[in-house]
């Protein structure tokens, strides 16, 4: 019964040094941009379900719909979730000791002569504990918790992601909803073309050769307008699979394409790059390499053993007390190549980390440059250059069926205003894409830049 009280009394003794609090999250706070959006938590309480929310029919879909649907069904915002939740794990096991060791062993048995028998056995029983000297289990814990905030950058990095793929996603549709409404437009104004002609062709006031070209015109823009509703379908399939969908749950996307605004200056665009996660979660990255060359440093310092038992003598029915404790010599291997090779790791993050700034920077800077030309393309073409297409397409046409004009006349201002049409619904796209690609290296939105 002494031997058990010894071991209780051990156990009881390290029992406080294993406790710990709950981890904490790990996730920074959410960047500006879709910060009002809830996004994927994994949890355990339903087993049973995926976690996502339902899917409803819906003839409408709005963005604020279509965000919200991406950030809480989309499958690797779920994984990356589910990987915070494995890191607090690993956090949480980093706070343990060691477990201590017991030994049992029995000596001077089964021999010969005297110790033929058990007369003259010793048995012990022997706990010990492993002590890490040098902070290792402090720089591990540390280790673990800054891997962990690591992981919560990389949830807002791909939820950052998530949010710029659904809304470049919902604006393709947008202008391939542009493009189908636009191309009925060119039908229908074909055909209007083809029909002015035929009157003419049949009062003999045109030649057939006409007809012919107006009817070719019409074939063309029929098959245009064909493959823009191929190029629909493929786009509303897209956006639904921005959460997961394999098909789309709505009918047609609801939102101000042709809304454009003043941007804003690149120096003050610049000055919210701090707001990325590649650049914000450079100090944790720097902090964690400290850490990991503090902890090849602490590895150097060797652990000792100590224990303590009890030793039981059958041939003089008495029981002695044991303790000693063991540690490695560091005559050869003092960590010298894991200290170098953690060095090494500081500088070569340092370096990391000033190459994705420079990235993120020109990225800004090239993106920003065609967004403005976007924009001022946009403005000339809505304000300028269209109205004056369509008056004189419509005064070349009324000038035709008065016989003012030649048929050559009327094709050539109706293709003017077609590829002008085309030309503003291209440039708006490229306005949303580049806008987009900003908002997303800024996580914020760009009409809140003042």
């Amino acid at each position: 019964m002494t031997i058990f009280k010894y071991l209780l009394v051990a156990l009881f003794i390290s029992l406080p040094f294993n406790g710990f609090a709950e981890p904490g999250s790990g996730l920074p706070e959410k960047r500006p941009w879709g910060a009002n959006l809830p996004t994927y938590q994994a949890s355990d309480e339903d087993k049973n379900s995926d976690g996502f929310p339902a899917l409803t029919q819906t003839a409408e879909l709005t963005l604020s719909q279509a965000l919200t649907l991406a950030l809480a069904r989309n499958p690797e915002m779920a994984a990356f979730s589910w990987k915070i939740k494995a890191h607090q794990g690993v956090v949480r096991q980093a706070k343990l000791l060691p477990n201590p060791e017991i030994e049992l062993g029995i000596e001077n048995i089964l021999g010969e002569d005297e110790t033929r028998s058990f007369k003259s056995a010793e048995s012990s029983m022997r706990l010990s504990q492993l002590i890490e000297l040098g902070g290792k289990r402090a720089q591990r814990l540390q280790i673990a918790n800054l891997e962990r905030d690591l992981a919560g950058w990389d949830y807002e990095t791909i939820r950052l992601d998530i949010l710029a793929a659904a809304n470049k996603a919902f604006f393709e549709l947008l202008t391939a909803q542009e493009r189908m409404q636009l191309g009925q437009e060119n039908l229908e104004l074909s055909e209007e073309v083809f029909n002015t002609v035929n009157i003419r062709v049949q009062t003999g006031k045109a030649s057939p050769l006409e007809k012919s070209r107006a009817q070719i015109v019409v074939s063309k823009n029929r098959i245009a307008l064909n493959n823009h509703a191929r190029t629909l379908k493929a786009t509303r399939h897209n956006l639904a699979s921005t959460w997961g969908a394999t098909k789309p749950h709505f009918t047609k996307a609801v939102g101000n394409f042709e809304k454009t605004g003043m941007p804003p200056s690149l120096a003050s665009i610049g000055l919210r790059l701090t707001q990325n996660p590649e650049i914000a979660r450079q100090r944790t990255e720097i902090e964690l390499q400290n850490t990991r060359l503090s902890l090849a440093k602490a590895l150097a310092v060797p652990d000792i053993s100590v224990g303590a038992g009890v030793k039981r003598h059958e041939d003089i029915d008495d029981f002695t007390f044991l303790f000693g404790f063991s540690m490695a010599l560091p005559v050869f291997d003092r960590n010298q190549g894991g200290i170098s090779a953690a060095k090494a790791e500081v500088s070569t993050q340092k370096s990391e980390n000033q190459a994705i700034v420079i990235a993120i920077k020109t990225d800004l800077s090239q993106n920003y440059e065609d967004f403005q030309a976007a924009s001022a393309e946009v403005n000339f073409l809505q304000e300028q250059i269209l109205p004056v297409a369509k008056e004189t397409f419509e005064a070349i046409n009324y000038g035709y069926q008065q016989g003012q004009f030649e048929f050559l006349d009327v094709l050539d201002a109706q293709r003017t205003l077609i590829e002008l049409r085309e030309q503003l619904v291209d440039s708006l796209q490229r306005y949303h894409d580049r806008r987009i690609s900003i908002e997303r290296l800024i996580a914020q939105e760009i009409d809140r830049i003042k």
